[in-house]
C-alpha cells in the first residue's frame, strides 16, 4: 500500500518502504502517516509477508527493486508466543537473521539514505508453568 505522492516542490522524492507494515508497529505507523504527517514529496509503502519472503534474498531484492525505496524502516520478523518461542528458539533466531540481513544488505545494495531497524525482543517471566 502506497502513501502520498512525490511532489514538485524542489525536495527530492522520498520513497519510505516499512516492513512488517502490518503488525502493531506498522500499522500505527501507517496510520500516523494517513491521518497526521504524509508530504507531498513522500511516497510510503508498507510491505506485510504477502509482498514476499524476507527470508530469501531473491524475494527481498525483487521488493527493493519494486519500489526503490530511499529509506526503510524495517520491522518485520517471525514472531510467536511464549510457548512458540521456547519451542523454537533457533529457527526464531536463525529466521530473524535471515531477514536482518537481507534487509541491510540490500539497503547497502540499493544505496537506502537511511534504514531504522526496530528488533524487538519478548519479555517472558521466568517461571512459565
Amino acid at each position: 500500500m502506497t502513501s502520498g505522492e512525490s511532489g514538485s516542490n524542489g525536495e527530492s522524492p522520498m520513497v519510505v518502504m516499512v516492513t512488517g507494515g502490518s503488525g502493531l508497529v506498522g500499522s500505527a505507523i501507517r496510520n500516523y502517516v494517513q491521518e497526521e504527517s504524509s508530504k507531498a514529496n513522500e511516497t510510503w509503502v508498507f510491505l506485510s509477508s504477502k509482498d514476499g519472503d524476507l527470508r530469501k534474498r531473491e524475494d527481498t531484492e525483487q521488493i527493493f527493486e519494486k519500489h526503490k525505496p530511499t529509506h526503510v524502516i524495517h520491522l518485520a520478523a517471525k514472531v510467536g508466543g511464549l510457548f512458540a518461542n521456547m519451542a523454537q528458539k533457533v529457527e526464531f533466531f536463525r529466521e530473524n537473521i535471515l531477514i536482518n540481513d537481507n534487509i541491510m544488505e540490500c539497503c547497502r545494495i540499493y544505496k537506502v539514505a537511511k534504514l531504522v531497524s526496530f528488533l524487538s525482543t519478548c519479555i517472558f517471566p521466568d517461571k512459565t508453568s
